[in-house]
């Protein structure tokens, strides 16, 4: 670890490090995948005369692979190295994101979505990787708390931007997918490369990980980080806008606004992960993030005004920060610096499974409950469960 301190005390101020520079311009690339599409979609509708269902399968069809594919390329990282994997996978999200453009085949379209949401979650698992690996301690920390900021800065600026660049053509909005090849040329000098130990390969380094790795604790992460992009995606992203419609009528412009609320409060928190976390626990803070998301929710399925809207939206943005990044510096602290990438990688499987999950199900529940009281029902749920972890977490 001698040369990941080094790194660390040469890298005071993290904007001075080329590799950070890198690895947050891929977190806001890869943010592109369904944010700058999904206000597209109508657009995309009309424009190719498919059907909704048809269009829905261009978000489908990027996010699903990862769910799959992404093991196998944590698993890889820790065979060849981060560097000469992100590198390749930022040139491919680039190129058949920026090709779709080029295709009139809707079959074509969907298999570079594909081929493209491979790369992607590629991208989004190595990224926090190499910020375990190439900084310790407290900088660390700091670091994941702004990569999450910066991924709520495009998560909140991505849909406007994509709503805007569909009125000009549909497929304006693909053509930005081409900033990844920027990236990863650039990435080919800029970033660093972690020294690993990487002898062990197929069943031994499995074993080994399974030693080194402890179960109980990553196990109880990996079920945080899937309620969480249930929560986030089923929830905040799908059942609130329903919400809004139904409630209040407002148009797919002020939903989207109102939806960029909880990225602000997120950013501004998550860009404060460090100082959290040096007087409250990871164990306290992801708990005490799903208790403030419960009572966002249930605030929203109470709310009568649009400013109560508002002020709930930002209430779960806050409860979103407190969440999301702080499991991320958690497994990070627990992995093993050979054993990161297939441990992150998974964690990108899981958050895609979330956010596949998410909305179905809360769409079966609206349907069938009514959406108010699905998100009361989510919120109460969301609110006990974080209780009953906090006080565990007293026990320990």
């Amino acid at each position: 670890m001698a040369g990941e301190t080094a790194h660390s005390a040469r890298f005071e101020s993290p904007w001075r490090s080329p590799s950070v520079l890198v690895i947050f311009a891929s977190t806001l690339i890869t943010v592109m995948g369904v944010s700058l599409i999904s206000p597209a979609l109508p657009a995309i509708q009309t424009a190719w005369g498919i059907s909704a269902a048809d269009a829905s399968l261009l978000i489908s069809a990027y996010t699903l692979p990862g769910v799959v594919f992404t093991p196998f390329v944590g698993l890889l990282a820790d065979r060849v190295g981060r560097k000469w994997l992100l590198v390749p996978a930022l040139l491919v999200f680039g190129v058949a994101g920026g090709a779709i453009v080029l295709f009139d085949s809707f079959r074509a379209i969907l298999g570079l979505r594909v081929l493209q949401g491979v790369a992607g979650s590629a991208v989004t698992s190595l990224t926090i990787t190499l910020i375990g690996d190439l900084f310790t301690g407290e900088l660390r920390n700091t670091l994941i708390g702004l990569n999450a900021a910066i991924l709520a800065i495009g998560a909140a600026g991505y849909p406007l931007l994509g709503g805007v660049l569909a009125t000009i053509s549909s497929a304006a909005p693909f053509a930005c997918f081409a900033l990844g090849i920027v990236v990863g040329l650039v990435g080919i000098g800029a970033l660093d490369e972690p020294t690993l130990d990487r002898r062990k390969t197929g069943l031994g380094y499995v074993v080994d990980a399974v030693k080194a790795v402890p179960g109980r604790k990553v196990l109880s992460l990996y079920v945080a980080i899937f309620g969480i992009f249930v929560i986030l995606y089923g929830a905040q992203l799908t059942a609130v806008p329903f919400v809004l419609d139904d409630r209040y009528g407002f148009s797919s412009g002020i939903i989207g606004l109102l939806l960029a609320l909880p990225a602000v409060t997120m950013g501004l928190t998550s860009s404060q992960t460090g100082r959290l976390l040096r007087h409250v626990s990871s164990a306290q803070l992801i708990p005490l993030g799903f208790v403030v998301y419960g009572l966002g929710l249930a605030a929203i399925a109470l709310a009568n005004s649009v400013v109560a809207i508002a002020g709930a939206l930002f209430l779960f943005g806050i409860g979103q920060a407190f969440a999301e990044p702080v499991t991320d510096t958690a497994l990070n602290a627990v992995t093993p610096d050979e054993f990161r990438g297939g441990i992150m990688s998974l964690r990108t499987s899981i958050i895609r499974a979330g956010t596949t999950v998410g909305p179905p199900v809360f769409v079966g529940l609206g349907t069938a409950v009514g959406y108010t009281e699905t998100l009361l029902g989510a919120g109460i749920v969301a609110f006990c469960l974080g209780i009953v972890a906090v006080i565990a977490t007293m026990w320990d």
